[in-house]
């Protein structure tokens, strides 16, 4: 009986552990199901409801923008228009019932005021009207511009129409002289597609369509539909007129989320409850089936005393170890008397530049050309391209650097007095990465350098230094490279042309400051239809009207002088080598790099919206916060064009600028720094906005600030001098960035001091919210250096 009792009870206890294990099991596959159920709601209603949210709200609100802007557009036409015909000339002739031949001799003037136009034309008007046998409605193409000139004399308005004629778009407008005279300007649709094509970037696609009554036609056709679920439509001014804005791949791709982190946490939350249940299954199987034994009492012997050991001798006192620090090697100084006889101090953090007579004589800039010819055929490159600014200097410097080039058997294509970017645009459009530019940039005339490119990359700080070594170690290739010439000049032109186009053309003037852009910045901005007047666009390596730095404002007098008198649109400034622009506005303002910074990424970031936009440590913070409320990504980086180079490369950001002046488009560009297709770009934001640059600034918002301060220090003393105010400041109650110098933010402004990349001295800029604030920060500031070096502070 007992022995049955006993088999029951273990049958129990087995049908127990099975009923747990199943249990366990059911948990873990309901838990299971569980997370993988909600993940397929997440990846596959959730996400893709949200990612359609945010494509639908990102295309709505660039088609908000476009459409403002093409709103913009046709106004501006229709103002260009009216213009004309209330020419005081038009209307006195309107009145003398003018002949053929008289009307011609006007419509020649009027077909110079719309040179983009197919036909601008006068059409006169019987005293009847254009049924009049007297009206020369016979000059116009089909009924529909019949109806448009009959519009426009019943409204008394600008009338616009578009329409297919001899299976080309047009887009017409006319406007009443009076009575019996009126203006018809007619456009080709493919002129409009341009400006849409320049307003629409990678991200977006536009079309413009015109509806009548139950009739849908497509003036100007998107080129790509694909996203056509996503699109929004808007209308514009004139009847029936709508723009609708098509996503492209770029935007969709961008506003991707990644569900990779997602997969993980679902892989992570099954596999640790796959674990948690194993473990419990484990457990329950190891149930015991019998009772446990009784406890015995066992008795223990009290523990015996421990004696005390001795301790290990302490080891032997040793020398502490030299602390290591990130400082790399002091490199060794060169006595005068030594072969080569480099000036150290014009291998800089991104160029070699110096006094042309005294740190670049023709020895030395013979060993640079044996030095960078070496270093090119070391990395498997053939050729090299050469050009140089127009300083008395640069054919000196060129020929000695010529024959350090070819003595190492590198072949030389020599692209002559140039510009920078146009050097740097050779080396894209003749696919020849390398490069060495003879140019002093914006410093005096009696400076010069070199800035070397090398597999389209900017050498900066160790390759820098890696030449330099290498003409102390004499390491040398040997060979006879041969030297040809080539022009990229109307090359360059054309390029730029082809991808920039205005709304409407605009005066501008053009302060060359006697550098490398005399020849070209006039040329290429004529070709962009812009009525140029010249300044100083003779080059003379003198430079005997202003320094070529315009950034400093007292160099920009002349050029605020004639853009008053010649009442311009915009003024344009370009420094020595052309990498460089300051403007001046209608109305003599002289916005810092930063601000035009800010008017260019309006326009970049409503084309790519979410795109990154790179500027330097001494950037205002406006330029952090406009970006944000535009839908960007500020990312604050280190000064100097070589570093942004390299930021803009590995980031791919559309655009960069610093607050030198110095403005890198990625965007239909190549990613370098150019002045001119900067200004290109610039005026064509303004012209397709529909707004003026001092329009526009004044929307930016202003804060008290100071110009970039220099106070001269010791090149082998700057970089001591930051890295002690590193270890000095204590400005606990803000932000700092320690990427180039130092840079702290405090709540009503900020302060940055760091050493220049260009020249013995240290650089120092503040902002804030008041005058009261600025002169807190720099006091503080000035408070920290005192205690390094009191004579600076005084300075400050």
């Amino acid at each position: 009986m007992r022995k049955k009792k006993n088999e029951g009870d273990a049958g129990t206890k087995k049908r127990g552990v099975s009923g747990n294990q199943r249990d366990i099991l059911i948990s873990a596959i309901f838990s299971i199901s569980a997370i993988l159920g909600a993940f397929y709601w997440v990846t596959q209603v959730e996400q893709p409801r949200a990612m359609t949210q945010r494509i639908t709200a990102v295309t709505g609100s660039n088609a908000d923008h476009q459409a403002v802007v093409i709103r913009n557009l046709i106004q501006r036409m229709r103002a260009r228009v009216a213009s004309q015909a209330e020419h005081s000339g038009l209307t006195q002739l309107a009145a003398s019932s003018p002949n053929r031949d008289t009307l011609k001799i006007y419509e020649e003037s009027l077909r110079s005021a719309f040179p983009e136009a197919v036909s601008a034309q006068l059409i006169h008007i019987g005293p009847q009207g254009i049924a009049d046998e007297k009206s020369q409605t016979n000059r116009l193409r089909n009924h529909i511009e019949i109806d448009l000139l009959s519009k426009t004399l019943t409204s008394k308005d600008v009338a616009v129409e578009a329409y297919n004629a001899q299976d080309t778009w047009l887009i017409s407008f006319s406007q009443q002289v009076s009575p019996q005279l009126a203006v018809f300007v007619s456009f080709p649709a493919s002129y409009f597609r341009s400006l849409l094509t320049g307003l629409a970037g990678e991200a977006f696609n536009h079309q413009l369509v015109q509806t009548y009554k139950k009739r849908r036609e497509v003036v100007i056709a998107a080129n790509n539909t694909e996203f056509k679920q996503y699109m929004e439509s808007r209308p514009l001014p004139v009847p029936g007129w709508t723009v609708e804005v098509f996503p492209q791949q770029a935007l969709i791709r961008s506003l991707e989320t990644d569900t990779t982190l997602l997969w993980l946490v679902c892989l992570l939350c099954v596999a640790l409850i796959s674990a948690s249940h194993a473990v419990f299954l484990i457990r329950s199987r190891s149930i015991p089936q019998s009772a446990p034994p009784a406890k015995k009492t066992i008795k223990t012997k009290a523990p015996a005393a421990v004696e005390p050991q001795p301790l290990p001798a302490a080891p032997s006192p040793t020398k502490a170890p030299t602390p290591s620090t990130n400082e790399p090697p002091p490199l060794p100084e060169l006595d005068e008397g030594q072969a080569t006889g480099l000036a150290l101090s014009a291998f800089r953090a991104y160029d070699i530049r110096g006094r042309a007579e005294r740190d670049l004589n023709d020895r030395s800039c013979e060993l640079i050309g044996r030095a960078i010819g070496s270093e090119a055929l070391a990395r498997g490159e053939s050729k090299i391209l050469l050009g140089r600014d127009g300083r008395l200097s640069s054919p000196r410097i060129r020929r000695s650097l010529l024959t350090g080039l070819q003595s190492t058997g590198i072949n030389v294509i020599d692209l002559g007095l140039i510009a920078t970017p146009m050097l740097q645009f050779a080396c894209r459009e003749l696919n020849i990465g390398n490069g060495v530019m003879i140019t002093g940039s914006h410093n005096p005339g009696d400076h010069n350098g070199m800035k070397i490119y090398l597999q389209y990359n900017t050498l900066a700080e160790d390759d820098i230094q890696a030449l330099r070594r290498r003409i102390e170690d004499e390491e040398f290739s040997q060979g006879e490279g041969s030297l040809s010439q080539d022009t990229i000049q109307q090359r360059y032109i054309n390029r730029i042309a082809r991808d920039v186009v205005l709304a409407h053309p605009l005066k501008v003037v053009i302060d060359a400051g006697n550098g490398a852009t005399s020849d070209t910045a006039p040329e290429l901005f004529e070709e962009l239809g812009c009525e140029v007047i010249p300044l100083f666009c003779e080059v003379d390596g003198n430079f005997p009207n202003h320094p070529p730095d315009p950034t400093i404002p007292a160099n920009l007098s002349a050029l605020q002088a004639a853009v008053a008198k010649h009442k311009a649109d915009i003024g344009l400034a370009f420094d020595g080598d052309g990498d460089r622009l300051a403007v001046v506005s209608a109305g003599g303002r002289c916005p810092a790099a930063d601000q035009l910074l800010m008017v260019l990424a309006e326009d970049v970031v409503n084309r790519n919206p979410g795109s990154q936009i790179i500027f330097d440590i001494k950037c205002s913070r406006l330029l952090h916060r406009n970006i944000l409320e535009l839908g960007g990504r500020p990312l604050m980086w280190k000064s100097g064009h070589a570093f942004m180079k390299q930021k803009m490369l590995e980031t791919g950001a559309p655009l960069g600028g610093e607050f030198s002046g110095h403005i890198f488009f990625n965007e239909r560009w190549y990613g370098f720094d150019d002045g001119m297709y900067t200004a290109a770009r610039l005026l064509e934001a303004l012209s397709l906005g529909g707004t003026t640059l001092d329009a526009a600034l004044e929307n930016l918002g202003s804060l008290f600030a100071t110009g970039e301060i220099l106070l001269p220090v010791a090149d082998e003393k700057k970089f001591e001098l930051i890295e002690a105010f590193k270890a000095r400041q204590d400005f606990s109650d803000a932000s700092i960035t320690d990427i180039d110098g130092v840079r702290a933010d405090f709540r009503s402004g900020w302060g940055l001091i760091r050493a220049s990349n260009t020249g013995p001295a240290i650089s120092l800029r503040f902002e804030a919210d008041s005058e009261t604030a600025l002169q807190g920060i720099r006091n503080r500031f000035r408070g920290v250096l005192a205690e390094i070096d009191p004579t600076l502070a005084d300075g400050l």
